[in-house]
């Protein structure tokens, strides 16, 4: 999610505390800036490129080492502010908590995040989400929260994310149920719409292509839409990609992978082109991964390309 919602989402947590959620108490403070501190990862642009700041977008700076870090580093900024009646364990608490609901968040939507060792992701939000957004003000708002106010908004997420999981698992098997009778479906991923939180895009592999489409459950008829269909290419070509470091990186990033192979007659090389089918925006897709071998598929070059085909960021083999 974005750090707005992040910081919001940690507002309204330290309602829980019991204090009145405002800009001068210290717990407010804290689990804001907590939930906002995992995305400090942003720095790896500034040292790297795109390529490195995907590849470790969401990783170790959400996990638990890192959200502890965080939270006593931001406690003991805190600490010297001249707050009346400042406790710091307290603060801490709170704080780890608010850092803590970033990761959550984050594994929630279809990028994921890793907490402990590996990324988790359950596809169930949009990078931003209405409901969880006005139930945060609703908190935020309401200044100290009674406990029957804290128990309605807990009760109207936990319905709200129940109802998507059954959207989702409901959009699932119509898909399924759709592509089956017509080829066999080696495997089918459903994601939050980047753009309508109450739309599902998928990504659909079989055997013979690859599809790319949404689903619409509030829509009448014509609930799903196919906006792609790529021919599948020899599964060699995808053991090869994967062998390279090119491929290796891309696989970790994106599970969702399509190849074409266009052949050079002159120069006799053999151009492979990955494409991450999860992130579809104006009609071209956001990240591409390319491959070239030779004749004998001995490594020649490969690149990156995040966010636009014309940004090629070189991977060494």
């Amino acid at each position: 999610m974005d750090p707005l919602t992040h910081g919001l989402v940690g507002s309204a947590i330290s309602a829980f505390s019991g204090t009145a959620v405002a800009i001068d108490n210290p717990l407010t403070i804290g689990a804001m800036l907590g939930a906002m501190s995992p995305d400090l990862d942003f720095v790896i642009r500034l040292f790297k490129d795109d390529a490195a700041y995907l590849e470790h977008h969401r990783g170790i700076s959400h996990s638990i080492p890192f959200l502890i870090g965080f939270s006593v580093v931001i406690t003991l900024g805190l600490s010297f502010m001249g707050f009346e009646h400042f406790s710091f364990l307290q603060t801490l608490l709170w704080t780890f908590i608010g850092a803590l609901s970033h990761t959550g968040l984050d594994i929630l939507n279809s990028y994921g995040a890793r907490l402990f060792i590996k990324k988790r992701k359950a596809n169930l939000l949009t990078l931003y989400d209405p409901v969880i957004t006005l139930v945060g003000f609703w908190f935020v708002l309401n200044g100290k929260n009674t406990i029957y106010e804290l128990v309605s908004g807990t009760l109207i997420i936990s319905i709200y994310l129940l109802m998507r999981n059954n959207s989702k698992h409901n959009a699932g098997k119509r898909i399924n149920a759709y592509f089956s009778k017509l080829y066999q479906v080696s495997d089918i991923s459903v994601m939050p719409s980047l753009k309508a939180f109450y739309k599902w895009d998928f990504v659909v592999h079989t055997t013979e292509y690859d599809f790319v489409g949404q689903y619409s459950p509030l829509r009448l008829r014509n609930k799903l839409q196919i906006r792609h269909r790529m021919k599948m290419v020899d599964e060699s070509y995808y053991n090869l990609f994967r062998s390279a470091i090119v491929g290796e990186k891309f696989s970790e990033f994106s599970p969702n992978l399509h190849l074409e192979v266009t052949k050079d007659s002159e120069t006799h090389l053999i151009i492979i082109r990955a494409i991450d089918l999860r992130y579809f925006v104006k009609k071209n897709f956001m990240h591409h991964a390319t491959l070239i071998v030779d004749h004998d598929h001995k490594f020649v070059s490969s690149f990156i390309h995040p966010y636009n085909m014309n940004k090629a960021i070189p991977i060494y083999q």
